[in-house]
């Protein structure tokens, strides 16, 4: 099955362990995962962006400067110029600092399947189903859908997407949504 919007309270379970750590089993072994910043900057940044895991992994500390992002896409070649949220600036900034980091210098140092590798560590341990990296995109499209009065169009052109058809895949119904709309219909009382 395809991968699905990652849904706000599975996102905040997710993050908060990459971040804190926790113990798990795996082949009849104890594990230990251990906090990793990185890995949680780099989800969080694609929730908050919309950009592919790949694109994220390719920021540079100047990719983002007077409160703008500047990237160019690698899989279309668009470049990707707008304002962002002034908390996601400020993580930015303090996790360069953090790791001593000049403006050129790219601000993750791992690879695509190891932030998978990772998260599904994560999601199994969570018992979560159909997440991968690419439902913290989704998570950030139906987000700005839902806060900006359902405006595809404007998801569209975040996502950089040739099409609606493509942006519309990505809008989903939450499942708190459908868990609520199916409890509120009562038609047992006569």
């Amino acid at each position: 099955m395809a991968d699905r919007p990652i849904e706000i309270n599975e996102y905040k379970k997710v993050i908060e362990l990459i971040t804190n750590g926790f113990q798990y089993k795996a082949d009849n072994k104890d594990k230990t995962f251990r906090p990793n910043k990185q890995l949680a900057l780099a989800l969080q940044l694609q929730a908050s962006l919309g950009l592919r895991i790949g694109d994220v992994l390719e920021l540079k500390v100047s990719s983002v400067k007077g409160g703008k992002l500047e990237i160019r896409e690698d899989k279309t070649d668009k470049l990707q110029y707008r304002d962002i949220n002034a908390n996601v600036v400020n993580a930015i900034m303090q996790y360069a600092l953090d790791n001593k980091l000049n403006s050129i210098d790219k601000l993750f140092n791992i690879g695509v399947r190891a932030i998978q590798k990772q998260l599904k560590i994560v999601c199994d341990y969570l018992q979560l189903e159909n997440i991968s990296t690419h439902s913290f995109r989704k998570l950030y499209a139906v987000t700005v859908y839902e806060n900006n009065n359902n405006n595809i169009e404007l998801v569209k052109e975040l996502l950089n997407h040739t099409s609606i058809a493509t942006t519309q895949r990505y809008i989903r119904v939450s499942q708190q949504a459908i868990n609520k709309a199916s409890k509120d219909i009562n038609f047992m009382e006569v």
